[in-house]
């Protein structure tokens, strides 16, 4: 398998963490997001959204952290990383989604980017609408994990998932 990310990436760090858990090892392939490296023609044909991460495995080309990271569940079932019952597994994926879908896309580079280069936003003005954001979004996955039962020793029982 090869994992084509950046190592300032949270999405490509995500799946990293996932493929330790698993014990499974990649050829990383460094895809240099600042230098515009994810607009190349040959990276674009792996993955046509230009993002990162993409994961190869033989002839399949996955990109989206969230279904790599499933994938990567049901090729490789142990350990698994999702519980075994519906209401804890839609818990673990509502949680995921929250960092996945409403904090990671505000610290986005290319968000944070447009905001400064195309919009003209100051850093100081950008800086106070990231933190606005990611507050608001971190506050509610703390009210969602700190009220649940199903909290434990991490966001959801006594096992990374």
């Amino acid at each position: 398998m090869i994992l084509y990310g950046y190592w300032r990436s949270s999405a490509a760090y995500r799946v990293r963490i996932a493929l330790n858990l698993k014990g499974l090892t990649v050829v990383d392939e460094f895809v240099h997001l600042q230098k515009l490296d994810q607009r190349d023609d040959a990276y674009l044909a792996l993955n046509p959204q230009g993002l990162i991460p993409t994961l190869v495995d033989g002839n399949v080309h996955l990109s989206q952290s969230m279904a790599i990271i499933e994938y990567l569940d049901e090729r490789h079932p142990e350990p698994a990383l999702l519980p075994d019952d519906p209401t804890g597994r839609a818990r673990v994926r509502q949680l995921a989604q929250v960092v996945a879908c409403d904090i990671h896309p505000i610290n986005n580079l290319k968000v944070l980017n447009y905001l400064t280069q195309e919009l003209g936003v100051s850093d100081d003005d950008r800086l106070k609408w990231y933190r606005h954001w990611v507050h608001q979004s971190f506050h509610g996955l703390e009210g969602i994990v700190s009220t649940s039962p199903a909290t434990s020793k991490f966001c959801h029982g006594n096992q990374p998932t």
